[in-house]
């Protein structure tokens, strides 16, 4: 099958993104022609043509015609509902939260959605207009992850894997992983940017992150701890593995409310066993060759898809990707603004010091102006002061 890949954005190394390429990878292998479009490109858009994926950003380059859509937001998913009508198309739906990867509520956009978690489904039974909702599971490439690194008899290095923890939360983190003795690594778009997370994975005794961060660990042979932004869940055992799978490794699977001294107690407890262990559960539940396997079987089983309402399909498309913009410089605002607020609390701390140091050191001046030796150099220097004044 010729099968077209749709993101608004293929330019970092985000969920998405990395999914995009995982299953693009995985169909390519599975013998089907490939290619991804995305009006965006970047590094990630690079290390896919490196792998002889074939990637473009402009429309006229597309295939005249394709079997399947597997697209991944809703400007995606309308913009090649229209170029490819008689596609059979899947949407990917990745979040709850993002607006924009929700799926179309206009009839004949998708034949179905693809969900990676039970969180997600209730999203997408939740709106007014609901396709075929499929259920898998999270991909990685278990031959990527996985092959480099032994496994130490204590942990002394957690990695930070993510792309949105920083400021308080990032320094409670850090100062837990401290306090257990482990030395904290940051990884991420925040921090150290990385293409190729199974090396800093494979360098460190844990991984703590969510989402697909934690997936990736798992494939690593690492203990995997879940926390972020959103909350904390703590480890990934074979026993709760079912339940923190089912919120997509999100942080929001239990009521656990973890202070600074309960995440360095948790951390203290890892277990050299826990990275083997999570390996086997990747193997079972999160084999992207198998995940690929079941999109094609599902894209099958829609047969022939039905025309799209094109008609309304390009202008959606276009107002999608007005959205996604708006969506851009919004978040760049806050960022801005983060890092901002951020500098001045440093310059403001820095300010503070200085003013501190200043008033002792004139407090010390002051004192020693009362001492008799002060007083005593004073009367000594008297006559010389006269005569340069003198002089003058």
């Amino acid at each position: 099958m010729r099968i077209v890949v749709g993101l608004h954005d293929f330019s970092t190394f985000a969920g998405t993104e990395t999914y995009s390429l995982t299953v693009a990878e995985e169909l390519q292998r599975l013998g089907h022609e490939v290619v991804v479009h995305a009006p965006t490109l970047g590094p990630i858009a690079g290390e896919a043509r490196d792998r002889g994926i074939d990637v473009v950003a402009e429309e006229h380059r597309l295939p005249a015609s394709c079997d399947a859509v597997l697209a991944q937001d809703a400007g995606s998913a309308f913009a090649l509902a229209a170029r490819y009508p008689d596609a059979r198309r899947l949407l990917v739906v990745h979040s709850d939260y993002f607006a924009l990867q929700s799926p179309p509520q206009l009839q004949g956009v998708c034949d179905a959605v693809v969900v990676l978690n039970d969180r997600v489904r209730r999203h997408v039974e939740r709106l007014a207009a609901v396709p075929p909702v499929v259920r898998l599971r999270q991909p990685v490439d278990l031959k990527r992850f996985g092959t480099r690194g032994g496994v130490a008899s204590r942990a002394a290095r957690a990695l930070i894997l993510g792309n949105y923890l920083r400021g308080a939360v990032a320094e409670q983190v850090a100062g837990a992983c401290r306090a257990a003795g482990i030395e904290p690594v940051f990884a991420g778009t925040l921090a150290t940017p990385t293409h190729a997370p199974e090396l800093a994975i494979a360098d460190a005794d844990l991984v703590i992150g969510l989402g697909r961060c934690v997936v990736e660990a798992m494939a690593g042979r690492r203990a995997a701890y879940v926390h972020g932004i959103a909350g904390g869940d703590g480890w990934v055992t074979p026993e709760r593995h079912a339940t923190l799978e089912a919120d997509g490794f999100g942080g929001t699977a239990t009521p656990a409310i973890l202070d600074a001294a309960g995440l360095a107690s948790d951390l203290a407890a890892w277990d050299p066993e826990m990275g083997m262990l999570n390996r086997q559960l990747a193997t079972a539940h999160h084999d992207a060759g198998a995940h690929a396997a079941e999109l094609v079987a599902e894209i099958r089983a829609l047969g022939a898809g039905p025309s799209a309402p094109t008609d309304h399909t390009g202008e959606l498309a276009r107002l999608v990707r007005l959205e996604w913009q708006s969506w851009n410089r919004y978040t760049g605002a806050l960022e801005e603004s983060r890092d901002l607020r951020e500098r001045l609390e440093r310059e403001h701390a820095e300010s503070e010091r200085l003013r501190g140091e200043l008033a002792d050191a004139l407090g010390r001046a002051a004192a020693f102006r009362t001492t008799r030796r002060y007083r005593l150099a004073r009367l000594l220097g008297a006559p010389l002061d006269a005569l340069r004044r003198a002089r003058r």
